[in-house]
């Protein structure tokens, strides 16, 4: 092969491979972007996900967009879905059933099996699935023995003479049971298989055998105006508005925190795939039309849930209850704070605070958090209340912070009872005055240590000073200083804090110092001045001229009274 036909056939190889490579990137993206106003007005199908970026509008009218398994459908922040009289389909949309777990034959699950189709007799196969079994469970004819149920199939024979008969079904303890298909084998023909959501049921709901569908997530703005959706998940963070919309197999919608979910015109639902239409976050907005239409049934119109929930006190070990908690409005068991005083709520697992009922009712939880000990170091006295307030409400916030009723505790200053600059090393020391302010909302019992400022050595005094400090009241605490070592002094004084406190100032404290005085010792005192002295020698000198004088008079007497 010559030179140039060896480059040419490489040329031609790299620009096949170019080609191809371009042909398959075109041909399969990664996804679609819409980024900026667009509108779909015929039908089609999507296999790969669809983003709507911020400042993207996408709008679909008349339209069927048919959605693959695993395919997303993702409106960003700032991005813009519109849906006017089309409808978003899932081309795996559920086919399976579930019960509610009741036994009783009123609320029971039971599927209408059609006798009336078959002439002769048949017989009835019922599959519970690849993922899930009858064990444990009962089927029940009406006027017959109940049947016990293992493996995850069974059948029943019917005679000729059967009409359509309804067949209920319960699984083991309070269990759902699981309803995939049911196949129809007659004496005479061909066997036919229906998915179980094609046969008339009650008291069941949708069920999605292999969990895999497409999802629509909207953290921007989501519009349906007279649209449908059927199957897919429906994940709302931003804002989306369902007006007179049709939603067929798709709930729960999901509505999470800080969320706006808009119900409103004669919008329906059917076969939610749980026992509520909407699952909305406790903090997420959430309005349900007067002409909207949910499942019914056993199936609530929406469940408002909250998170796992933390109650953060000042000191750990605090132990509190919940009063009124949860459906059953019942009393919990008792919690504490840890460590860092954190106590969990129904020990960190989520709960339904709020549920509409199928029938149009609301049940809305109004439950309070009561403190049953909440001791430190200032309120262990028997005379003092528990801190933190009782009995407090227990809020949708996910971080309750209980803040009521505790003190706070100021060091305003340390004083000398006396005007004074030095005192003796001798005697019994020198009066001192502390003020200690309460700017809280609880009563505390304070004490408080004191230490030589110049040496950090601790001052000698008459004990640990303290005592009781109210609510919003300054208190003035008397003690004695004595014998400092330096001869220039001063005291700083210091709060002691209570040890079960997660932080060492959370109930205030701090410190507070005296101005500086000098301190003398006792033969400095009594040689310091000569003036003592100096009265006690004019003193004795008058004493011995006033006896010279007395006795100088008596003796001129004597000789007086001589001659």
């Amino acid at each position: 092969m010559s030179k140039s036909k060896t480059v040419l056939l490489a040329i031609f190889l790299l620009t096949a491979l170019a080609t191809t490579t371009s042909l398959n990137a075109v041909a399969q993206p990664s996804e679609i972007v819409i980024d900026s106003q667009v509108e779909w007005i015929e039908d089609r199908s999507l296999e790969t996900d669809l983003r709507i970026v911020s400042g993207g509008d996408l709008t679909l009218r008349d339209l069927t967009l048919s959605i693959h398994d695993e395919v997303n459908i993702y409106v960003e922040s700032g991005g813009t879905l519109n849906v006017h009289n089309s409808e978003i389909l899932d081309l795996n949309p559920p086919t399976g059933l579930a019960g509610y777990g009741y036994w009783d034959e009123t609320n029971r699950s039971a599927v209408l099996i059609p006798g009336s189709d078959y002439d002769g007799g048949f017989e009835a196969t019922f599959y519970s699935g690849d993922t899930s079994t009858f064990y444990g469970g009962q089927a029940i004819i009406e006027g017959q023995e109940s049947i016990d149920l293992n493996g995850s199939e069974f059948t029943l024979s019917f005679d000729a003479n059967t009409d359509d008969v309804w067949v209920g079904l319960v699984g083991y303890g309070h269990q759902s049971v699981h309803l995939a298909t049911v196949t129809m084998t007659p004496e005479v023909g061909s066997s036919i298989t229906y998915d179980a959501i094609e046969l008339e049921h009650r008291n069941m709901m949708a069920l999605d055998q292999d969990s895999q569908t497409c999802s629509l997530n909207v953290a921007g703005t989501a519009d349906f105006d007279e649209a449908s959706i059927l199957g897919c998940m429906v994940v709302v963070d931003g804002m989306m508005t369902l007006h007179s919309t049709a939603i067929d197999r798709t709930g729960p919608i999901i509505s999470n925190t800080d969320a706006d979910l808009i119900i409103s015109g004669e919008t329906t639902f059917s076969m939610s795939k749980d026992d509520h239409d909407v699952r909305a976050h406790a903090n997420s907005r959430l309005h349900w039309g007067e002409n909207v239409v949910g499942s019914g049934g056993h199936t609530d119109r929406w469940e408002k849930i909250m998170d796992s929930q933390e109650v953060h006190f000042d000191a750990a070990g605090v132990l509190f209850r919940v009063l009124n908690f949860g459906q059953y409005e019942i009393t919990s068991s008792t919690y504490f704070s840890d460590e860092n005083g954190v106590g969990l709520i129904d020990s960190g697992d989520s709960r339904t605070v709020e549920i509409g009922w199928a029938d149009g009712s609301i049940w809305t939880e109004f439950a309070s958090i009561e403190i049953l000990e909440y001791r430190t170091g200032w309120n262990m006295d028997e005379s003092l209340d528990d801190y933190g307030g009782g009995i407090i409400p227990l809020t949708w916030d996910e971080v309750i912070v209980i803040d009521g009723n505790i003190p706070q505790i100021e060091f305003v200053s340390v004083d000398y009872q006396e005007p004074t600059e030095s005192v003796s090393r001798g005697s019994s020391g020198v009066g001192m005055m502390a003020t200690i302010a309460n700017r809280g909302t609880a009563p505390a019992i304070v004490y408080f240590t004191c230490d030589v400022t110049e040496t950090g050595i601790a001052a000698q005094m008459t004990s640990y000073p303290g005592g009781l400090v109210v609510a919003g009241e300054e208190v003035t605490i008397q003690f004695s200083w004595m014998n400092s070592d330096v001869d220039n002094a001063s005291l700083t004084c210091e709060i002691l804090t209570p040890t079960q406190l997660v932080e060492e100032d959370a109930f205030g404290g701090g410190t507070a110092s005296s101005d500086q005085i000098t301190w003398i010792d006792p033969a400095d005192d009594e040689s310091g001045s000569i003036i003592p002295v100096l009265i006690a020698f004019v003193i004795a000198a008058l004493a011995m001229a006033a006896f010279f004088f007395k006795m100088t008079k008596s003796s001129e007497e004597d000789e007086e009274e001589l001659y």
